[in-house]
């Protein structure tokens, strides 16, 4: 669709006819630099779409002043300009402009024959290209819409004069000219993108300035509500979240149309519900409302399935694997019906790695690059966290080896997954800049793991687009891979520091804060520089720890992240401890078991670590039975819910605390416990200190026996 012609387009054509003149050109710019800029100029003026509105005559030419290094030539040209536009006298003076405007254009064969040319652009060309849109905009204007536009150049003009004379317009004298609906979309597509990206580098009333800017200027665009929803979820903000996406699909229902990807026939109202159910199923889980998310994503799959959209059934399915993986299992109670539940833990844990393996192959099936990214990391992450140890069969037997095959998979299969993902990021974005023909109807790619891995990338060929209004076909889901391509990297320097390889997690943290800042949400970015941090605080201590943490605030100085500020947190408190100042240790633990989710709905693993620091101060406060009472609830706790990580951890702390309090026989298991699962598991970041406590406990325990 062609946009409606404004005054401004009129400006640019007067002075792309200025330029493309040699005649005329040569008596303004004398130098090849001024010639340069005012090209480069033009090109960015004709290409701006990154503004509401269209700029005022008065800014057109200040920002051609600022452009050109030579006043005395912008003087000319703005000059120039002006004595254009006045000449314009009457309707039939733009008729005669824009048909002058058309001589401009010739072919590519005429371009060959330099001599009978004397300027002009070629058709296919950006200047010749903006020529003809113009001048084919011009002339499907009915009569009327042309006066209109003759009347409101006239406004533009004097509005400039006035504004020159240092006089203020009156008021209505001319009535802003905002750009055209498709323009519109896709800036406030941006700007939803730049409230996850930008919420912790720019402040809260900089990020909604866009939304505050429009609603004055049109009250009628309804997308405004989706970014006020949008922002309202990057600043913790439910009610207003809520609120604005209520409105929103309220009121564009019937309004925009609806990506493909349901029944052919489908009422667009329906697929729209679906779209706004898995909205606010998504909002839900943001903020920890684990049966508000269930309720609404049962809703979005029944009317899903109703009319057959497969797409939104993916996604609906992403979104509860994302609720398992992050709840407790007592958080989740309603899964499909009131008063189903998945309270056994290793019933939740099956369901996840269940619904997790479902997601990846529907993914597969339906060429959805970002959902099959994100399922084959989060299936990676489970096997990482969540992988079963040694039996008492295997250890009795021997056969430590195929029992530790399990965690050393595991952790390859991290590596594995973000090389997965880096090979269909690449596709994802050559997909995204070169339309391709949608795959075959019988398509269905076999599983990544039994092809060979030159077949990951061809996995992306015509995607449909992510569910909702933000959607713009393959370009957007590109956008989601390139995200989930940049987490990949954080949960591979989780994988290395499990492996106690500490430099290498310090170079995939550097790595996505090198190659994905600019796409990377600013919780992923706050989460890397809390990773620096703690590798940080184990290699150099305490103060380069310290500078990373400053120059995080100084690049994220808005953000509000939980594990920015745990890992301020932990820093302090592992100060205090190492001062033996337990007073402000006990403190900064109790900030810390406050930062963490009460209900387990959001971050398990994050409440563990926060109760693991005050058991820490306990230890060092020299109260050991409360000490050894919290950690054998919480290793319990953490054995329950299939943690290994947290309740290896758990055990070498139950050792340090019986080896303190002086009973090294009692400490003895579960030092042998920690050093055997950390071994078996291949987790090499406790071998160290639990071979250390295990032969301290055992020298100490041989001295009691000889003096006993």
């Amino acid at each position: 669709m062609l946009d409606v012609i404004k005054p401004h387009h009129v400006s640019l054509c007067v002075l792309l006819r200025a330029f493309l003149d040699s005649e005329v050109l040569q008596g303004l710019v004398t130098s090849d630099e001024n010639y340069q800029k005012l090209r480069d100029f033009l090109l960015q003026e004709i290409r701006a779409k990154s503004s509401i509105k269209y700029p005022s005559l008065s800014e057109l030419l200040a920002k051609l002043q600022d452009a050109l290094p030579s006043k005395d030539v912008g003087d000319q040209i703005s000059s120039l300009l002006m004595e254009q536009l006045g000449g314009v006298q009457y309707p039939d003076d733009l008729v005669t402009f824009f048909s002058d405007m058309s001589q401009l254009m010739h072919s590519h064969s005429q371009a060959l024959d330099e001599d009978a040319l004397k300027g002009g652009a070629d058709i296919s060309s950006a200047m010749g290209f903006y020529i003809r849109h113009c001048c084919v905009s011009f002339h499907m204007l009915a009569f009327e819409a042309a006066c209109g536009l003759f009347d409101d150049l006239q406004a533009y003009k004097e509005v400039c004069m006035y504004e020159q004379q240092g006089f203020q317009p009156p008021p209505g004298l001319y009535k802003t000219a905002l750009r055209n609906q498709a323009a519109l979309d896709a800036l406030l597509n941006q700007q939803v993108a730049r409230q996850e990206t930008q919420s912790g580098s720019e402040s809260a009333a900089e990020l909604i300035a866009p939304a505050d800017e429009l609603t004055d200027l049109a009250a009628h665009v309804t997308k405004v509500d989706l970014l006020r929803h949008s922002h309202a979820v990057c600043q913790s903000d439910f009610l207003a979240a809520v609120d604005s996406l209520y409105k929103y699909f309220d009121y564009s229902t019937g309004q925009t149309a609806r990506p493909p990807g349901g029944a052919a026939g489908a009422e667009p109202s329906k697929g729209h519900l679906q779209d706004a159910l898995l909205t606010l199923g998504s909002a839900h889980a943001h903020f920890g409302h684990v049966q508000e998310a269930l309720l609404a994503l049962n809703e979005a799959v029944r009317i899903a399935q109703q009319h057959n959209d497969n797409v939104a059934l993916a996604h609906a399915l992403s979104a509860l694997c994302h609720i398992l993986a992050t709840a407790s299992p007592t958080a989740v109670t309603q899964l499909t019906e009131p008063g189903a539940g998945l309270t056994d833990p290793t019933a939740h844990l099956s369901q996840l790695l269940k619904i997790l393996k479902r997601c990846e192959k529907r993914a597969q099936d339906l060429h959805l690059p970002h959902l099959f990214v994100f399922a084959r990391l989060a299936l990676a992450q489970f096997a990482l966290e969540h992988q079963t140890g040694p039996s008492n069969q295997q250890l009795a037997k021997g056969s430590q080896a195929a029992a530790s095959q399990g965690r050393r998979s595991a952790v390859l299969g991290v590596s594995q997954a973000v090389q997965d993902t880096a090979r269909l990021h690449q596709a994802a974005k050559l997909a995204a800049a070169v339309a391709l023909p949608p795959p075959p109807a019988a398509s269905a790619p076999g599983m990544v793991g039994n092809v060979g891995r030159a077949s990951v990338a061809d996995l992306f060929t015509a995607t449909p687009p992510v569910f909702g209004p933000t959607s713009a076909g393959s370009a957007s889901s590109a956008d989601a891979v390139e995200k989930l391509a940049g987490s990949s990297h954080l949960l591979q320097a989780g994988a290395w520091k499990l492996a106690g390889n500490r430099s290498l997690s310090q170079a995939s943290s550097l790595t996505h804060l090198a190659c994905f800042a600019d796409s990377a949400t600013a919780d992923d970015r706050a989460l890397a520089y809390a990773q620096l941090a703690q590798v940080a605080m184990s290699k150099k201590g305490y103060k380069a720890a310290a500078e990373v943490l400053a120059l995080a605030d100084k690049q994220l100085p808005y953000s509000n992240s939980p594990a920015l500020q745990a890992a301020r947190l932990g820093l302090a408190h592992s100060r205090a401890l190492h001062r033996g100042d337990v007073q402000h240790a006990a403190l900064f633990a109790s900030q810390l078991v406050g930062l963490a989710d009460p209900t387990g709905s959001v971050s398990r693993t994050f409440r563990t670590d926060a109760q693991q620091a005050h058991v820490r101060t306990l230890l060092v406060a020299g109260r050991y039975e409360e000490a050894a009472e919290a950690a054998r609830e919480l290793f319990e706790s953490c054995t329950e819910a299939g943690l290994q990580v947290q309740a290896v951890e758990l055990l070498l702390l139950l050792g340090q605390i019986h080896e303190a309090a002086g009973a090294p026989l009692a400490a003895l298991p579960y030092v042998l416990s920690c050093l055997l699962h950390s071994t078996v598991l291949h987790m090499d970041l406790l071998v160290c200190p639990s071979s250390l406590l295990s032969l301290l406990v055992s020298q100490r325990s041989t001295i009691m026996q000889h003096v006993d």
